[in-house]
């Protein structure tokens, strides 16, 4: 798997199939040898900070492999992981790369929603959502474009989430918490536009909020903004409260003791 020798030229090799590049980032297609494909994401790092960086915080594709290997022991469906890797190579210079194996046949659900009928329900999704959030997983950035829909033959459209370049791994559930209001409030607020609010209110009830929390959260999506200087200030009080668990949790065999919860509450606190 070789990244494209050009950032203005991506896609050009043998099998090769540009998904998006820019400055920063070149994400492509590249077929696999068991017939499926693989999506490349490349990270282009700044030569100067990164380095130094790299001793505090982790890579950006080690913590998206990290997450995505932690929701597929978990079995929540998700983008499998196959590799991460980074190093200097021109004329990218410094990158970091995260290889994913293709979900064949999804859509982004961002391109289901305004025609009609596309996608009626989305209980699978909230579902879903909630054995993330038991795992003890924190998205950060639940957008209906990070997350695919796949139709079987027969059956239900099937969910997976992608892009976990924003998400925290937590010692224990983490449903009820703010950290999992913070995902509710971002996956609402971009689909509440798209379906009746008594539908979305249905749906956070099959994701386990009782009538009371369900109420609780429509009235916070009223003032409530995904964008800007406000979602900084959620993901810094999300790594905050990612760092404070990892320190006071007990050493332990990994990934043991999730919690498990009960009906949750939508969390202010």
């Amino acid at each position: 798997m070789t990244p494209p020798d050009e950032l203005g030229a991506a896609g050009a090799g043998p099998g090769q199939n540009l998904i998006k590049a820019e400055f920063g980032t070149l994400i492509w297609l590249e077929p696999l040898e068991d017939g499926g494909r693989a999506i490349m994401k490349m990270y282009r790092r700044r030569p100067f900070y990164d380095p130094l960086r790299r001793w505090f915080l982790p890579y950006r594709a080690e913590r998206e492999f990290k997450v995505l290997s932690h929701l597929v022991r978990h079995g929540v469906a998700c983008s499998e992981p196959l590799s991460w890797s980074h190093g200097r190579r021109d004329p990218h210079g410094l990158y970091e790369l995260l290889v994913t194996r293709e979900v064949a046949g999804a859509t982004a659900l961002d391109k289901l929603l305004k025609p009609p009928g596309a996608v009626t329900d989305l209980s699978p999704l909230l579902r879903l959502t909630r054995r993330m959030h038991d795992s003890g997983v924190s998205h950060g950035g639940m957008a209906p474009r990070n997350i695919l829909v796949s139709f079987p033959a027969a059956g239900t459209p099937a969910f997976h989430i992608i892009d976990m370049s924003y998400s925290q791994i937590f010692p224990r559930g983490i449903a009820g918490t703010r950290m999992a209001t913070f995902d509710l409030l971002d996956l609402i607020y971009r689909i509440g536009s798209h379906y009746p609010a008594e539908r979305c209110a249905a749906w956070l009830a099959d994701y386990g909020l009782d009538e009371s929390a369900v109420q609780k959260l429509l009235r916070r999506l009223e003032r409530y903004r995904p964008r800007g200087h406000w979602a900084h200030l959620r993901r810094a009080e999300t790594d905050l409260h990612a760092a404070i668990a990892r320190l006071r949790a007990p050493r332990s065999p990994r990934d043991g003791g999730s919690r498990s919860a009960g009906p949750p509450a939508a969390s202010d606190t």
